[in-house]
């Protein structure tokens, strides 16, 4: 890695920077952004489903139905229990700035779904069932960066170390039921239980030296925060004919029941002549809230002999901004004049602010029957960013697209799916630094994820 690159690795990090003076106290603080990304439809979630994009709403006709669209497990003759999972995550991420790349990859278990449907013989009617489902639709934990290194600053020497990890997703138990109201209409209703986290560690240290001054600065933060929102949900089927059906599906925006996480922050800076500015802050109680908005989706599948195809086109609401972190806890500021003097002083909390925009997206998916025992299955689909103002938030904003594969093996009781997926894009520019040096500049990051898949369903 070149000391450019490298320092625009460690700018990245960071929007908020080390002090540049020690001798005004603050009267407010921030903590630092991260490189999470929030998209919506990161992770593909089902057995057949993962391998077509998840274009499955008209479709789903299975345990999947928990998550895919409710109004489908009455489609379901016996009870039947699905679990898959996205096996591995490799994810490579590169870091572009001024014609350099840095880039890092992460090979992780990231989860997937677990549900059953409850049919024949425990539901005699088959008019209605229920169902319970365990999912994971968002997963985003990038490789962690780790390094030092030092590099030339205005006739000195900046050295920096760093080490930054994050991890961020959504769990959503939910119990569902369907009811047919007729041999070609079905709907079903559900409530889900989300569980959002968010988890990030940063150290960095920077040190500037000249032949006859030193500055240097530590910067650690670590937040471990979690909030939950009930979410409602309902979903119809309607049989057009043999050949086509079309569905839809709404989840009401989610209901926060409550959320916290603990936040550690230190800024510490040492100037040359013993001038020292020290900022403390930990609440382990601090208020936290990631907003999970209204979201519909609609989709026309098309059935021949061999084969199927849908086309699914989802929306997702805006939200307005709102506090993703805030305390009413205030910091403990110590700022030393070269005499040796402190001055104490409390700065608060500054909220660190979130917003979503609104957005449509699509899954388009597609299955071809080999022989009762083997079925291809292939889709592509588009996850945009939710993220509003890039350059003010605390997320990055990326808009992804991927293309999903595989094959699916069995026909009777026992059936199990193999099968990858693929997702790439780019995050729009972001104005980056300055550090103790000076250092600026533009970074953008790309995003390249491949995914494995399996899965396996169990017929009672």
């Amino acid at each position: 890695m070149s000391r450019d690159a490298a320092a625009r690795l460690v700018t990245a990090l960071l929007l908020t920077v080390l002090p540049p003076a020690l001798s005004a106290q603050v009267a407010e603080f921030t903590i630092p952004p991260n490189n999470l990304l929030p998209n919506y439809n990161r992770v593909s979630v089902g057995q057949r489903e993962a391998l077509e994009a998840g274009a499955y709403v008209a479709r789903t006709d299975d345990a999947l139905a928990n998550w895919y669209n409710p109004a489908g497990l009455v489609q379901s003759e016996k009870t039947s229990l699905n679990a898959s999972s996205n096996a591995y995550d490799l994810t490579k991420t590169t870091l572009n700035g001024i014609g350099q790349k840095s880039s890092g990859t992460r090979f992780s278990p990231v989860g997937g779904f677990v549900g059953i449907v409850v049919g024949a013989p425990i539901a005699r009617s088959p008019n209605w069932r229920f169902g319970f489902g365990y999912t994971k639709p968002v997963a985003w934990s990038p490789s962690d960066l780790d390094g030092s290194f030092s590099l030339p600053a205005g006739g000195g020497t900046e050295a920096f170390g760093y080490t930054s990890s994050s991890s961020f997703g959504t769990v959503i138990p939910s119990l569902n039921g369907a009811y047919r109201l007729s041999p070609t209409f079905r709907v079903g209703v559900g409530v889900g239980y989300a569980i959002t986290t968010l988890n990030q560690a940063q150290i960095l240290s920077d040190r500037l030296v000249f032949p006859t001054a030193v500055t240097t600065g530590i910067q650690a933060l670590s937040t471990d925060g979690s909030v939950s929102h009930l979410l409602l949900t309902a979903g119809a089927q309607w049989d057009l004919g043999s050949a086509f059906t079309v569905g839809a599906l709404i989840t009401s925006p989610g209901l926060r029941i409550g959320g916290s996480s603990k936040i550690t922050y230190s800024n510490i800076v040492f100037q040359a002549g013993g001038a020292e500015s020290d900022l403390a802050f930990r609440d382990t109680e601090a208020k936290f809230d990631y907003k999970i908005p209204l979201h519909a989706t609609a989709g026309a599948a098309f059935r021949h002999s061999r084969g199927q195809v849908e086309l699914d086109v989802r929306y997702y609401g805006a939200q307005d901004e709102y506090d993703l972190y805030s305390s009413d806890s205030t910091a403990t500021q110590i700022t030393t004049d070269a005499a040796g003097a402190p001055t104490i002083g409390n700065p608060v909390f500054t909220p660190v602010v979130n917003r979503a925009r609104s957005f449509v997206s699509f899954a388009l998916g597609a299955n071809f029957s080999l022989s009762p025992a083997v079925r291809l299955h292939a889709g592509v689909f588009s996850d945009p960013s939710p993220v509003s103002a890039p350059s003010q938030s605390t997320f990055r904003a990326v808009d992804i697209t991927g293309v999903s594969g595989g094959v699916s093996l069995g026909s009777g009781r026992l059936s199990l799916s193999l099968g990858v997926s693929s997702s790439w894009g780019t995050t729009t520019e972001r104005q980056v630094g300055p550090t103790l040096g000076g250092l600026a500049g533009t970074t953008d990051v790309s995003i390249k994820t491949f995914t494995g898949l399996y899965a396996v369903s169990f017929t009672f």
